[in-house]
């Protein structure tokens, strides 16, 4: 695998905002070749190569298909779901990884990549990992949240 990288250098690299489908690193030939682990009929398993977590073990389910949101997807890359939930469920025991979770957003809002995809972070999904990931992606986040007990 590829040096991880931050989302700055990511930013930078690519020059803008979002990437559109003309642009996609997920559909661009070969791209994506050197990060994928698992190919699927209908979807694609790769490595983040700038992973929120800062962690190698970051992985993306990425659809073959080029579509911007879930509401898109066929009943055959839907029921594929199921299969790729139980791989990485088996990649994370494998990597010593105790706890994951999933996350896709819904909106084009501070996407990186118009391309669908569901990210696999090794972890729990707790507010101050929650908090530093939002804010190294530039979410400005001025409240002070106070949880109660």
């Amino acid at each position: 695998m590829k040096k991880i990288g931050t989302r700055q250098e990511y930013h930078k690299q690519i020059g803008k905002n979002i990437l559109w489908k003309e642009d996609c690193p997920f559909c661009l030939s070969g791209q994506t070749r050197d990060t994928c682990i698992h190919s699927f009929w209908y979807w694609d398993i790769l490595f983040n190569k700038y992973p929120y977590s800062w962690n190698e073990h970051h992985l993306m389910a990425v659809p073959k298909r080029h579509i911007a949101f879930s509401y898109e997807l066929l009943e055959e890359e839907i029921s594929e779901l199921q299969d790729i939930y139980r791989f990485m469920k088996d990649f994370f025991e494998k990597a010593g990884e105790k706890d994951y979770f999933s996350a896709t957003r819904e909106t084009m809002g501070n996407r990186s990549v118009e391309h669908y995809h569901i990210h696999f972070i090794p972890g729990r999904l707790q507010w101050k990992f929650l908090r530093c990931m939002l804010e190294k992606q530039w979410y400005p986040i001025d409240a002070e949240v106070k949880i109660k007990k």
